[in-house]
């Protein structure tokens, strides 16, 4: 676009002008020139996930292209045809659908529109004869046929709109928003463009091709409340709602086009950089987003997956916890926090383990202070509870997770957190911590039984603190893991505590698992009782337990 190169052209001759000579050509007064600095140091960190800079960056943009360029209204019309829906680009319904859930719900109304539209839906969903669902959007017959004539195109002949499945054909599985609808609720969310809000969408426009992330810049940032975002082998999907949803009608124009995102994400990385010797990372950006990258040679072609974690907020368990007999499972997590017994919180990636150890931190006791070890800032727990002692740390340079937790039983430790036991040397750091670094510990890991857990950690052991015995190895991981909060996400993104088991040691085997409560039949059950061992520990530390509505649990 030509008002992309015309503002990229001001910025490089404001920035790299010597004193200022060639901006006050261009009519820059002294503001400009006062901004030099000010404007240098943006344009580096917004590509770090600086929000702040990020911010600056547009509305210097937006001076630009309104005071220097002097673009008329009906200019912008022309660039952006918003009230011609035949002449805009899919990426252009896009941004506008964007930009008009955030100018009338906030960083939440992408999800309200998408609630509001019923969508992503599955195939099986529509009702209709399931041979011809279109691959425009597997939508009903309504809204296919409609989007076909809105763009003068065929429907039932060869075409895009009307390329026919077989019924049982695999690409039937997952979730899809679809050009198709796409374009229905751009018109269904039709509004009125006054000059700020067209000023709005070529900013954000010149912004993200010149120093964003492309048309998934506001989706990375803080401006959009998705879980997740990631890109790559011409796909682009979103985490929303616990649901992997496909954007069908977005896609990088070249290959090199998605490289260029992937160098800039890469950018914020304290020791490596991208190239074919370093072919993935993982790191975090400033506004709370982490970050996996992988490129040629070792992966098949450029990509990038974005975790963000400013969505999830510090949450009351009744409002992540709304199925039958939901009570149970908040009263029985609720003893077992303040009864001080270790916790690791596991399960698939989205199942909500952060989501829920936001929410249990709530029922520490307040004297106690927290120490959070984290391979990269993702919690935050010091700004969702500011008035708690917490101090947090994350992996840099050479400080590993390991080191993290070795140091903190140098501190005034109560209860020791850790974002995520994903090395052999973190979890052998964490059953040490566990024996001796506090009250108590918690913790995540993406196991999907106990009894994988406990062999991970065992082995860990045996591997990297010399134990040569299984036996012995097993006997101290049993001491460090003593409940097993598992989590599970069902096909329609919805989050439920699968079962919570206890592990008590067992002299024969090394331990036994014992189950006290299960998700069955869409609700919470009771279906054992604590053992005797931490029965007294939970007492000691807790002893309103009988308060509590799953006090059976240690009823005896």
């Amino acid at each position: 676009m030509q008002l992309t190169a015309q503002v990229k052209e001001y910025i490089e001759d404001l920035i790299f002008s010597q004193d200022g000579e060639e901006g006050a050509k261009r009519g820059a007064k002294k503001k400009q020139n006062s901004q030099k600095g000010r404007l240098r140091q943006a344009l580096h960190k917004c590509s770090l996930g600086s929000e702040k800079d990020r911010l600056f960056v547009k509305e210097f943009i937006k001076e630009v292209i309104s005071e220097q360029l002097g673009l008329s209204g009906g200019e912008f019309f022309h660039l952006f045809p918003v009230h011609r829906e035949a002449e805009l680009a899919t990426q252009d319904c896009f941004e506008i659908l964007l930009y008009c859930c955030l100018r009338q719900y906030g960083k939440d109304g992408f999800v309200q529109i998408c609630e509001k539209y019923g969508l992503p839906k599955e195939p099986e969903e529509f009702g209709t004869d399931r041979k011809e669902v279109l691959q425009c959007g597997r939508n009903s017959f309504g809204m296919a046929k409609e989007c076909a004539k809105s763009q003068g195109k065929p429907f039932g002949k060869a075409g895009k709109f009307s390329e026919r499945r077989d019924a049982n054909d695999d690409f039937y599985g997952g979730y899809e928003i679809s050009e198709c609808e796409l374009r229905h609720m751009v018109r269904g969310e039709r509004m009125e463009f006054t000059y700020p809000d067209m000023l709005e969408l070529l900013a954000q426009r010149v912004y993200q091709e010149l120093y964003g992330f492309s048309f998934c810049d506001r989706l990375i940032s803080q401006e959009v409340a998705v879980d997740g975002v990631s890109a790559g082998n011409n796909a682009v999907y979103i985490m929303l709602l616990g649901k992997k949803i496909w954007l069908s009608f977005l896609n990088f124009e070249s290959e090199n086009a998605l490289a260029r995102v992937v160098r800039k994400l890469s950018r914020n990385h304290p020791q490596v950089q991208l190239s074919r010797r370093n072919c993935a990372m993982v790191l975090g950006l400033e506004n709370n987003v982490r970050v996996m990258l992988a490129r040629p040679p070792a992966a098949e072609g450029w990509n990038f997956y974005v975790r963000k974690f400013n969505t999830i907020s510090a949450r009351k368990l009744t409002e992540l916890l709304t199925d039958e007999n939901a009570q149970l499972a908040i009263s029985l997590l609720r003893i077992l926090v303040k009864g001080c017994v270790n916790l690791v919180i596991t399960g698939e990636q989205a199942s909500g383990k952060t989501t829920l150890l936001k929410a249990l931190v709530r029922f520490i006791d307040g004297k106690y202070s927290i120490r959070l070890a984290e391979g990269a800032f993702e919690m935050h727990l010091k700004e969702l509870y500011p008035e708690r002692n917490i101090f947090s740390m994350q992996e840099y340079g050479q400080l590993q997770l390991e080191g993290i937790l070795s140091l903190f039983k140098k501190t005034d430790t109560d209860v020791t957190i850790c974002g995520e036991i994903n090395e052999p040397q973190a979890a052998e750091a964490f059953v040490q911590i566990s024996q001796s670094g506090g009250r108590f510990t918690m913790c995540t890991s993406h196991h999907n039984t106990t009894e994988r857990l406990i062999s991970y950690m065992r082995n860990a052991l045996l591997k990297g603190a010399g134990f040569g015995s299984e036996r012995i190895a097993t006997e101290q991981v049993v001491e460090a893991l003593h409940f097993d909060v598992h989590l599970e996400t069902d096909k329609n993104g919805h989050r439920y505590i699968e079962r919570i088991t206890e592990i008590e040691q067992e002299k024969e085997t090394g331990y036994r698992l014992n189950e006290i409560m299960v998700f069955a039949d869409g609700a919470y059950r009771q279906t054992g009782q604590i053992g005797r061992e931490h029965q007294r520990r939970i007492c000691k530390y807790y002893p309103q337990w009988r308060q509590e509505y799953a006090a059976d649990v240690l009823a005896g």
